[in-house]
């Protein structure tokens, strides 16, 4: 984990230094561009849940930062001849959302899912996911598993790389200086395939990556093995699939002594690459039953999963969440022409504008400029969920969040949740009513977050809530209170007894 660096102390009235620039891409080929523009080291922000933590801590990291999360072209999903594409800025909600990869690749979709929090999953991006190549990486081992491939692009061309090969070792990868990771693209696996992602972590959200495995696999008319995929995530330097361990299966028939034969290969193949290390006598069993459950799984009768290529024809999935301003209409982006440093958006339903510094986060400006303390800071690393706002309607860590990034769009704050009397609107009344607010400190980000829930879920179950919730961490209440006071929101709203949020501004 990447320790929070603190803003430097600066007299009242001095001039802050930027650590690095911020301008905003308008296209793809503006985008490459910018990143090879002489003399400055750019990088590309997509989601920024990583780059902003890491720039923190390399203050040489690059000289400027290049937005391209406002491209429409890199969220795109589609499906064309049986070959699934997804923009590289494609957020973890929109995979999650989308009915071309609910179809085609629920791994993929549930090894999504499972990465962070809500806040987590509506800004980082695959992309970034694959681009930082991390050992823990959710979305690496389902990607590899399809035989998905990268397309890189650079002043000199495209270029076409499998993800497997993309990827060299823990955070290296084979992206050029200067590179734009544009789109993945696998072909959609057979319809008689079935496919599955396992996760182990310390706790049920939230969490890094103990270990992952995604499998793929068919059986042959005679109910024997025909294809199977097997692929670990944390458990080797590099994500690889097991190949010598497929082949072994191949033929076979299904059964649980197989799949404790291949969990003790895989777990063997692990030890062999890497060694035996301290975290070798925990690995090494876990590895084997989740290997085990995972085949299991796959090749269970009538768990249908993929379907077949011809049933998706020519589909497309644009962006499945809140609308995002069109790049030219920015007015964050200096580089159109606005005052350099001048950051203009409409906050809780009003237009404001602020001078802000590249390097600055959402957070620290909504504080320290405007005023607006009900947005707390906890642990500035994106874990607490004390910070969350709505940037255009999704909910979202405003520490991780570079303040130049919402520039021409919307963001909504504790502030700007009231009632129709300038009071406590019903959620906030029935956080009081149930007893769900004891020291306060988190309650701002978890009100939000459950307005954010219910504009997409009016009538969300318990656990729904839950999982909404999960990225807002509370020391007080025990969490009961707070879920009990979203749920009886929810059944006000469905009577039509009041209006949302997002109604309200």
């Amino acid at each position: 984990m990447i320790a929070a660096a603190r803003p430097e102390f600066r007299l009242p009235g001095s001039v802050p230094v930027e650590r690095f620039g911020y301008v905003r891409a308008e296209s793809v080929p503006h985008a490459v561009a910018l990143l090879n523009e002489p003399g400055i080291r750019s990088r590309p922000l997509a989601g920024g849940t990583d780059l902003v933590l890491l720039a923190r801590e390399e203050r040489k990291l690059c000289d400027r930062v290049v937005d391209i999360s406002l491209i429409p072209e890199l969220h795109q999903i589609t499906c064309l001849d049986g070959i699934v594409t997804i923009g590289a800025a494609a957020t973890f909600a929109e995979i999650v959302a989308s009915p071309i990869l609910r179809q085609a690749a629920p791994l993929l979709v549930e090894a999504c899912h499972q990465v962070g929090a809500t806040q987590i999953r509506n800004m980082g991006t695959l992309g970034g996911n694959v681009a930082n190549a991390a050992a823990c990486a959710d979305s690496l081992p389902a990607l590899i598993c399809l035989d998905a491939s990268a397309r890189l692009l650079t002043p000199a061309g495209a270029q076409e790389l499998a993800v497997s090969d993309l990827v060299i070792s823990p955070n290296r990868t084979r992206i050029p200086p200067g590179g734009l990771l544009a789109s993945l693209s696998f072909r959609v696996p057979d319809a008689t395939s079935r496919s599955v992602f396992l996760k182990v972590g310390r706790r049920n959200a939230m969490a890094i990556s103990r270990l992952t495995v995604a499998a793929l696999g068919r059986l042959d008319a005679e109910g024997c093995i025909a294809e199977v995929r097997l692929v670990a995530g944390s458990a080797t330097p590099s994500i690889r699939r097991f190949s010598e361990v497929e082949v072994s299966l191949l033929c076979r028939l299904p059964g649980e002594d197989l799949w404790t034969f291949a969990g003790q290969q895989v777990a063997a193949e692990m030890i062999r690459i890497t060694g035996r290390r301290w975290s070798t006598e925990y690995k090494e069993l876990a590895l084997e039953g989740l290997v085990a459950r995972a085949l299991a799984q796959v090749f269970a009768a009538g768990q249908a999963v993929a379907s077949p290529a011809s049933a998706l024809p020519g589909t497309a999935d644009g962006p499945r969440d809140a609308p995002r301003p069109s790049p030219a209409r920015s007015a964050g982006n200096a580089s159109q022409g606005a005052e350099a440093g001048r950051l203009s958006f409409t906050l809780n339903g009003q237009p404001v504008s602020v001078q802000a510094p590249a390097d600055r986060s959402l957070l620290d400006v909504l504080r320290d400029d405007l005023g607006l303390t009900g947005t707390k800071e906890g642990c500035n690393i994106g874990e607490c969920g004390a910070c969350s706002v709505l940037l255009d309607g999704r909910l979202v860590n405003s520490c991780l969040v570079l303040a130049r990034q919402a520039g021409g769009r919307s963001v909504v704050t504790i502030e700007g949740v009231r009632g129709a009397d300038g009071g406590p609107n019903d959620l906030q009344q029935a956080f009081i009513d149930y007893g769900a607010v004891q020291c306060g400190y988190c309650i701002p980000g978890m009100v939000l977050a459950g307005e954010a829930l219910l504009s997409v879920n009016p009538q969300p179950d318990r656990v729904q809530i839950r999982e909404a919730i999960a990225g807002n961490l509370c020391r007080c209440t025990g969490y009961q209170q707070i879920v009990d006071a979203i749920e009886a929101t929810a059944r006000q709203r469905e009577n039509g007894q009041v209006r949302s949020v997002a109604e309200a501004l």
